[in-house]
């Protein structure tokens, strides 16, 4: 078994472990991270179950390239989003 760990002056021997790349990156389904997606394909799906097809349709599929694109700005936008409309405005003039 090779050991592939970079290794730096300052490290300390014992204090060093590997971490998978999985692990680091954010859950992504279709490019768009994995919460955002759920909620817009179960908000297209009600739309379009609900009679109106084209419009559900045409509404998942702009919430998706949405996703993506603020996936792609930055993985975790959407989360910071919700926490900040969680957060009341303190600083109101």
């Amino acid at each position: 078994m090779r050991n592939t760990m970079r290794r730096d002056a300052g490290d300390v021997p014992g204090f060093l472990a590997p971490v998978r790349q999985a692990l680091t990156q954010p859950l992504l389904m279709g490019g768009a991270p994995r919460s955002y997606a759920i909620l817009n394909g179960m908000a297209a799906a009600i739309i379009a179950f609900a009679g109106a097809l084209l419009p559900g349709l045409v509404l998942g599929l702009a919430g998706h390239v949405l996703g993506i694109f603020l996936a792609r700005r930055d993985p975790d936008a959407v989360e910071v989003m919700s926490r900040a409309m969680r957060i009341p405005n303190r600083l109101e003039t």
